[in-house]
């Protein structure tokens, strides 16, 4: 391998500081940005790297790296065909980005999600049914001939149906994987992993030669979540692990849709409940794209009035009056509003606010415990504050 250039040469100290011992995400982060690189903190001295770890933690780097060849060990890693990209880099999938604990290094074979196409995680029992494997060559092959992007796991059963429907159908899918890229888990999947590869690419937070552990799948499940716009589960028990990925998708602010099932089928009793509580109903592939279409005229509304001829910001645009914070809160009350409901309210208030800001206020305002978040991506405001601003008044 040739001379590596300044942000290859980063990756590979990046690549050695994802290795030591007692070194995680947080912790990374901290060195990073107190050094301003991998590289830095790699040179840095016991004083200075004392000022972010114990002394244990130090020893421990120095014994590491005292037997890790840090431009040697990440040229074996290019020569596997494997990439990494750290979430500071602009490659790092923006999505991912925006929710709360992503990973700080996320390694990949083919390539990565592209950030502008709309995505979709397609999720569900590994023991499926004839109807559960069916619904989803359906849906994923339908879907992703559309151009939207798959997501999911791999796994036996839905996940890996649905992977290998969106090859099929010539679109693109993405698998996030509980261990090493390196590793096609489960070992039957060994066609769909190189499929996957030229149509999309292998993701994992963990390092190469990381072996499959059920401790590991929880973060596995929260990337599938945060890579995706919208969650479609298709079969799946009332106690699974599908459960896992929900959740954390309504953690981030993500609609859930599944497909609904017969009442006296086990496979079909988490979806009929996840319906029950909230969940969109989706009886069609084009249930699914008409939310996308919602979701795309939603991301490409027009938030600033545009003198045609100056190309300057118009003089009557009303001047924000209130935080960002105050205005989310504004437009909420009792009753529980969808996410678009809210957005198409606050836009009124707040003409700059996109949609990333509005599921971080509304975030905030829950953990405040001013709004409560209500399953099915609904929000409603837990209080009445006696503030200037709930009179505020806006044209709709």
């Amino acid at each position: 391998m040739g001379k590596m250039s300044e942000q290859e040469e980063e990756k590979a100290f990046v690549y050695w500081l994802n290795h030591v011992p007692g070194i995680g995400d947080i912790t990374a982060y901290s060195l990073i940005e107190k050094f301003g690189s991998a590289k830095a903190a790699y040179y840095a001295e016991d004083k200075q790297l004392r000022e972010i770890i114990s002394l244990n933690k130090l020893n421990q780097l120095r014994q590491f790296s005292a037997n890790w060849e840090v431009m040697q060990s990440y040229e074996k890693l290019m020569e596997k065909e494997i990439h990494l990209v750290c979430i500071g880099e602009n490659t790092y999938p923006q999505r991912l980005k925006a929710i709360h604990g992503a990973p700080f290094v996320l390694y990949y074979k083919g390539n990565l999600p592209e950030n502008q196409k709309p995505a979709l995680a397609i999720i569900g029992a590994r023991e499926c049914s004839p109807y559960g494997r069916y619904t989803a060559e359906a849906f994923a092959g339908k879907i992703a001939e559309a151009g939207v992007t798959i997501i999911s796991g791999m796994a036996r059963g839905i996940d890996g149906i649905s992977q290998q429907a969106a090859v099929t159908a010539g679109g693109l899918t993405y698998a996030v994987l509980g261990c090493g890229v390196d590793i096609c888990y489960p070992a039957s999947h060994k066609k769909l992993y190189q499929c996957i590869q030229e149509r999309g690419g292998i993701l994992s937070p963990y390092p190469p030669g990381t072996e499959p552990k059920r401790t590991l799948f929880p973060v596995r499940n929260k990337i599938v979540a945060g890579l995706s716009d919208m969650v479609l589960v298709i079969e799946a028990r009332q106690k699974s692990g599908t459960w896992i990925t929900v959740d954390m998708a309504l953690e981030q602010g993500k609609n859930v849709y599944a497909v609904p099932g017969r009442i006296t089928d086990r496979l079909s009793d988490g979806c009929n409940l996840l319906i029950r509580q909230g969940a969109g109903v989706a009886l069609s592939p084009e249930d699914i794209l008409a939310e996308y279409q919602i979701l795309h005229n939603r991301k490409s509304f027009r938030r600033e009035t545009v003198d045609q001829n100056t190309g300057q910001e118009s003089q009557g645009k009303k001047k924000q009056e209130f935080s960002p914070e105050d205005s989310v809160l504004a437009c909420l009350d009792e009753q529980p509003k969808s996410v678009d409901e809210i957005f198409e309210a606050v836009i009124q208030i707040d003409e700059s606010m996109v949609l990333s800001q509005l599921m971080f206020y509304l975030i905030k305002l829950c953990m405040a415990d001013k709004a409560q978040q209500i399953q099915g991506g609904y929000y409603r405001r837990k209080e009445y504050p006696e503030r200037e601003f709930l009179a505020y008044s806006f044209k709709r």
